[in-house]
């Protein structure tokens, strides 16, 4: 059980680290931008760089919430 659970916390860490660091290749990919709201009257490319910084900043919450768990069980396992 103790190994299943040092793997599992290692595989979360990787995962996070993974999805935070590809988090603009992510959103390219699955086109998150063209989903986000931006309430701003501006110019087009305003708003398009601005839905991707927002896709992009998501992307990278889910990654840390992925990533977050991985290390705290790391740390408490390998202490």
């Amino acid at each position: 059980m103790d190994i299943f659970i040092k793997v599992l916390g290692v595989l979360l860490t990787i995962a996070g680290a993974v999805i935070v660091f590809a988090a603009k290749y992510i959103v390219k990919t699955y086109n998150v931008a063209d989903k986000q709201k931006i309430n701003l009257q501006t110019d087009e490319e305003t708003i398009a760089r601005l839905k991707m910084q927002k896709a992009i900043a998501k992307v990278k919450v889910i990654g840390g919430i992925i990533f977050l768990p991985g290390i705290l069980i790391i740390l408490y396992v390998f202490k």
